[in-house]
């Protein structure tokens, strides 16, 4: 966000709009906690080596008894390192095997704790060289600025926090040490096993308050760094919607056509209803095609009076009918059908013209 930091804090006023977050987003700037990735990824490494401790010492007393029944007398020959490379091997099997499901847990929730913050990004934005980034002076800067101040700050309150309810944790429980002496050895390791587990859960819920903080100040942060001064946010306005001037000529123009269609469709109308002056409804009707009569023009005052002299050029007749010429421009919209109500009024209509066609004939 370095273009916002070049700028007055005061001066950003305006909230970021969907587009530029999208815009963002794209880039690879979003609001995203390493402490949250962190710690689902330590949280499922901890349980993963909970659920896993059984086969873990297991796994370990069968090494150790291996080990012990290795032959280690004077004949052993360093320099062949047979014996050697058996104990590595060994070593290296069982690290892996107690080490490997700890670390893929890890990594996954880890990848999970990512995405559920972010969602997925692809973007090679981010790996394109930027030398802002490798000035010695900007680099000065941004180690003496406030928020370098502000973040060690923070993390030198989580470690103390951190570190005191760990030693308070850890005290009470070398307090309450004595009461289980004399048990035996494994008496003592499901003791102990059990208390270590709790004090790594309480302390994991610690961290994972610290992580939901560190989350919500990260989305405040970003969302601060993306304001537009009020001048930035009228030209992204401008930029997304069009010049003003533009949409409101396009709009005329296009209201000028769907006059134009409208005052044609006059011409193959059935009949023209009259207000008789201020408005005028034209009306089709196809006995074949359509399922009642259609309203295919209609107009008040001067667009009325363009109405029925295009329809008087055209030989459409016009009938006077106060109220339904009234009800018919509220109620129906160009290009709609007559509503079922004024099927009675408009066959009347379309009746009378039908008799006057005949009787002209």
């Amino acid at each position: 966000m370095a273009e916002n930091e070049e700028r007055s804090r005061e001066d950003l006023t305006e909230e970021a709009s969907p587009f530029r977050v999208e815009e963002y987003r794209r880039k690879g700037m979003v609001a995203q906690s390493r402490e949250v990735s962190s710690m689902v990824a330590l949280f499922a490494a901890v349980v993963a080596g909970y659920l896993y401790a059984p086969s873990f010492a297991a796994q370990a007393k069968d090494f150790m008894e291996s080990i012990f029944r290795m032959d280690f007398s004077s004949k052993f020959d360093l320099s062949s390192g047979s014996v050697m490379r058996q104990v590595l091997i060994k070593s290296l099997l069982v690290m892996a095997s107690l080490g490997l499901p700890i670390c893929i847990a890890g990594f996954i929730m880890g990848v999970i704790g990512s995405l559920a913050q972010v969602g997925a990004i692809f973007t090679l934005e981010p790996l394109q060289p930027d030398f802002q980034k490798i000035n010695p002076l900007a680099g000065f800067k941004r180690l003496v600025s406030m928020k370098q101040l502000y973040e060690t700050v923070r993390t030198l309150v989580k470690v103390v926090f951190f570190l005191a309810a760990a030693f308070f944790l850890i005290r009470s429980e070398v307090i309450r040490a004595p009461a289980h002496a004399g048990g035996d050895v494994g008496y003592l390791l499901s003791i102990y096993g059990g208390i270590a587990a709790s004090i790594t859960f309480k302390l994991l819920v610690i961290l994972a308050v610290f992580a939901g903080f560190d989350f919500a100040l990260q989305r405040f942060e970003h969302m601060k760094n993306l304001r537009l001064t009020k001048q930035e946010a009228k030209q992204e306005h401008k930029e997304r919607e069009g010049d003003p001037q533009i949409r409101a000529r396009i709009r005329s123009v296009q209201r000028e056509m769907a006059r134009r269609r409208m005052m044609e469709a006059v011409k193959k109308a059935d009949v023209v209803v009259t207000n008789p002056t201020h408005i005028a409804v034209a009306l089709s009707y196809d006995r074949e095609k359509m399922a009642a009569p259609k309203v295919v023009a209609k107009g008040a005052d001067l667009i009325a009076q363009k109405i029925k002299q295009i329809a008087l050029e055209a030989g459409v007749p016009q009938v006077e009918n106060v109220p339904l010429a009234r009800t018919l421009f509220k109620s129906v919209k160009v290009g709609q059908a007559v509503p079922r109500a004024l099927y009675q009024a408009v066959a009347e209509v379309l009746a009378f013209v039908y008799r006057l066609k005949k009787r002209d004939k």
